[in-house]
């Protein structure tokens, strides 16, 4: 049985998330290659998608905290100024999805009584997800009009993306990340609710107990034989 919260496993699980992030921020770099401002698509739907998955809280906050990494990495060699800016950068999806996480725990409460677990999960990840990119494209874009002459107000740079970058993105998104969380889980055989690895990891732990008397029994009895 796998040991979820072994530390190994862990630090495996987050490197592989920021793997995931890292390649799907770079082939949006490369799909926008030449734009003012480098689209989010593949990254989008990627991060939310992680934020959920496994159903914790420092897997959401971290999966923003990559996605504000990768940003400020690839700003270098795809020479997008502003991201260079870990101000612009990183800092403003530190709160992304904390408010997106936020807000799929209180509905998922909100669907607890539903018998329709997969259809619980949808009522809580799509809004949710909505909620992310929305916060997502003011926080970013509240912090590149902020500290760059870009553009003279926060409403002149969210008219300037509506088009081109938000609508993509938001459908894509909106219509993408629930069945790609629910079918990765399955796949993963984490449960509708991604909460099976907390079960076993729950179930090593007594496990562990469990066989700890059995040890020391062992040594007792090899301690009186010496005897």
């Amino acid at each position: 049985m796998v040991n979820y919260n072994n530390k190994a496993y862990r630090v495996a699980r987050y490197a592989i998330m920021l793997a995931i992030i890292f390649v799907a921020t770079l082939l949006d770099r490369v799909i926008t290659l030449g734009l003012p401002i480098a689209g989010a698509t593949v990254e989008l739907l990627v991060t939310f998608a992680l934020c959920f998955l496994f159903n914790s809280w420092i897997d959401g906050f971290l999966a923003s905290a990559f996605m504000g990494l990768s940003s400020f990495i690839l700003a270098f060699p795809f020479a997008k100024v502003a991201s260079q800016n870990p101000l612009i950068s990183i800092v403003p999806r530190l709160f992304v999805t904390l408010l997106t996480f936020s807000l799929y725990r209180l509905l998922l409460l909100a669907t607890a009584k539903m018998k329709n677990r997969i259809l619980g999960q949808t009522i809580a990840i799509v809004p949710s997800t909505i909620l992310g990119l929305v916060a997502n494209t003011i926080l970013y874009m509240g912090a590149l009009t902020l500290f760059t002459d870009a553009y003279a107000s926060l409403v002149v740079a969210l008219q300037a993306v509506a088009i081109l970058n938000v609508l993509p993105e938001y459908l894509v998104a909106i219509f993408g990340v629930a069945p790609l969380v629910l079918g990765v889980r399955r796949g993963l055989k984490l449960g509708a609710d991604g909460n099976n690895w907390k079960i076993s990891d729950v179930a090593c732990k007594n496990e562990a107990v469990a066989e700890q008397p059995a040890v020391n029994g062992e040594i007792s009895t090899n301690d009186n034989g010496d005897k």
